[in-house]
């Protein structure tokens, strides 16, 4: 997407989005990337890479363009680069991540057929 989305600019997409976020604000912590919902953090946790997420989602990017926004995205914003995950941990830790764009693809790509079929 660009830059880190600012406080306001995440207000602006979630209501921009306002059927879609729920779902999507769901499967995210569900994933959760950096184990913060699991460490008891709230679900808004999660909210900037959320509405990135939906944009680049109706944008129209596959899976491989979400999967390098997610590691783009946790190397700038929560620290966690490639390198700075253990070699044992690389394969599951890249392969969550490819999953879940994957994942979130298909979820979209449903979503929109269902909508379209409607």
């Amino acid at each position: 997407m660009g830059e880190h989305p600012s406080t306001s600019q995440i207000a602006i997409l979630k209501q921009k989005y306002t059927e879609l976020y729920p779902q999507a604000e769901a499967l995210v912590n569900a994933w959760d990337p950096v184990g913060l919902i699991g460490g008891g953090a709230p679900p808004d946790e999660y909210d900037c890479i959320t509405v990135q997420l939906l944009e680049l989602l109706d944008q129209g990017k596959n899976a491989a363009e979400i999967y390098q926004f997610i590691l783009q995205e946790l190397y700038d914003h929560f620290g966690m680069g490639l390198n700075t995950v253990k070699e044992e941990n690389l394969g599951p830790y890249i392969r969550k991540h490819k999953d879940f764009s994957s994942a979130i693809v298909h979820w979209y790509e449903e979503l929109n057929l269902t909508v379209d079929l409607d």
